[in-house]
């Protein structure tokens, strides 16, 4: 996936120094550099929005297959409370962006989690 491969690059530590010391050289490329830099983090900025919309997306898929009965795996419930936790991060640090579409099911799912761990009723797969 071309998302995995741009954030594994934004997540090394080398590249950031890498512009980082692009962008403090002294070549009169600066201006261009700074350009490339704050495009970068732009992009940046446009996939962690992009990331936090699929998770949006999970949750609610995920608390409407709850709803209708359906059997899910321990496993797969991880997953979607990954997606929950995702999403609030990205809310917290993003107070503009909508946030008011899963509280509701992201507690519904939490809550169902909940119990079904308690009882051990988790789907097999």
């Amino acid at each position: 996936m071309p998302t995995d491969i741009i954030l594994a690059v934004f997540a090394s530590g080398g590249f950031w120094a890498f512009v980082q010391f692009l962008i403090t050289r002294r070549d009169g490329r600066n201006e261009e550099i700074k350009e490339i830099s704050r495009q970068l983090k732009e992009l940046s900025e446009r996939v962690s929005e992009n990331q936090a919309i699929l998770a949006r997306t999970h949750i609610l898929r995920f608390s409407d297959e709850i709803s209708n009965g359906v059997g899910h795996s321990l496993e797969y419930y991880r997953q979607q409370l990954q997606d929950c936790d995702t999403y609030q991060r990205f809310c917290e640090t993003h107070p503009n962006f909508r946030n008011s579409y899963t509280e509701t099911a992201s507690e519904h799912i939490q809550n169902t989690y909940a119990k079904l761990l308690a009882k051990g009723e988790f789907k097999m797969r």
